[in-house]
C-alpha cells in the first residue's frame, strides 16, 4: 500500500475534498472543506469507504472511537482526525 506523507493542513483538506468529490460522493458545486458531508449524501456505507480511502492514501487507520457524527460532518473534521492520529500539527 503506497501512502503519501501527511501534507500541510490546507493541502490535506484540499486533497480530501478532491477524494470525496471524485471517488465517494456526488458533491454539489462549491463543495469545500466546511461543507456538510451528511447533506452531500454521507451515510454509514460512505463512511466505511472514506475510512478505506484515508488508510490507502495516508496510511492512517481511524479507530472506532473516532467514528462520530461530529467528527465526520466536514472534510475539515476528518483532516483533524488524520492529524491527531499522526501527531502532525495543523501548520504542517
Amino acid at each position: 500500500m503506497a501512502t503519501q506523507p501527511i501534507p500541510q493542513q490546507e493541502s490535506l483538506e484540499q486533497q480530501l475534498v478532491q477524494l470525496v468529490s471524485e471517488r465517494l460522493l456526488e458533491t454539489p458545486p462549491g463543495f469545500n472543506a466546511d461543507s456538510n458531508l451528511y447533506d452531500s449524501g454521507l451515510d454509514s456505507m460512505a463512511i466505511m469507504q472514506l475510512l478505506i480511502l484515508v488508510e490507502e492514501e495516508y496510511g492512517v487507520t481511524l479507530p472506532e472511537s473516532d467514528l462520530t457524527r461530529q467528527n465526520f460532518s466536514t472534510v475539515r473534521g476528518v483532516a483533524g482526525l488524520i492529524r491527531a492520529r499522526t501527531g502532525t500539527s495543523a501548520q504542517g
